[in-house]
């Protein structure tokens, strides 16, 4: 068994499980309440509006020592109740941020402490959050997020991803397509519908030569010469609906 032990690699990995799980949530390949209880460790999702629990996995539910029920209750006060003070005010800072932002692919990794019920010391936790959009939406006002304790993380990848059933193609060109910037991704929906650089141009209000200078750069990163490979890459990264 293979252990995750730079935070690199940690980092790369929970990014693209939250990135595949909210992708076929979107796509209504499934919902999170069908496959929640099947992914291990804690899996959430919190509405930033009510600043509330709105969904946790039953793993998620028995390691805090509360139903889902008790947890929305709890609404704001669950984070005090559970996390330190510093930390999650901080988390919740930049969920508020992404919120505002509304980039489909923005991912948050980081590591905070939790406290657990009838513990009196805090454990370390790695999470990946990311706005989650449901069918046809294009606004959202969710975090969804994958947990684990840090000292689990390789065994639970593992299981992670045999439950999303990762493609190879998708692990094996995710790091290209966390290289591009926000104005890459941008452009290449536009790419791929045909748009010159003239109309790009005109669309985004740049000048034709930063349009020309993002096309080269997109295909140098993607290490591809061909709008076929451009295509799946926005269709399966979610560029395109």
């Amino acid at each position: 068994m293979k252990n995750y032990s730079t935070n690199r690699e940690i980092t790369e990995i929970n990014s693209q499980q939250i990135f595949t799980l909210e992708k076929k949530i979107q796509q209504a390949e499934f919902t999170i309440e069908s496959v929640g209880d099947y992914i291990p460790g804690n899996v959430l999702v919190t509405d930033l509006e009510k600043l509330t629990t709105v969904y946790m996995n039953r793993s998620g539910c028995n390691i805090l020592g509360h139903s889902v029920e008790e947890l929305q209750e709890q609404g704001p006060d669950y984070f005090t109740n559970f996390f330190v003070p510093d930390e999650i005010n901080k988390i919740i800072q930049t969920y508020l941020v992404m919120q505002q932002k509304q980039d489909r692919n923005e991912i948050f990794n980081f590591a905070h402490r939790v406290k657990l019920k009838n513990d009196s010391f805090y454990k370390w936790y790695f999470a990946s959050a990311k706005l989650m959009y449901v069918p046809g939406s294009h606004i959202s006002s969710k975090i969804l997020l994958i947990v684990n304790e840090v000292n689990s993380l390789g065994y639970v990848n593992q299981k992670i991803n045999s439950v999303l059933e990762e493609s190879d193609w998708m692990k094996k060109n995710f790091k290209k397509f966390c290289n591009l910037s926000r104005r890459e991704k941008e452009l290449i929906p536009l790419l791929v519908m045909g748009k010159n650089s003239q109309d790009i141009a005109a669309l985004l209000s740049i000048s034709v030569l930063t349009v020309n200078t993002h096309r080269r750069n997109i295909f140098d990163k993607l290490e591809t010469k061909n709008f076929a490979t451009l295509y799946k890459f926005a269709v399966s990264f979610g560029l395109v609906i």
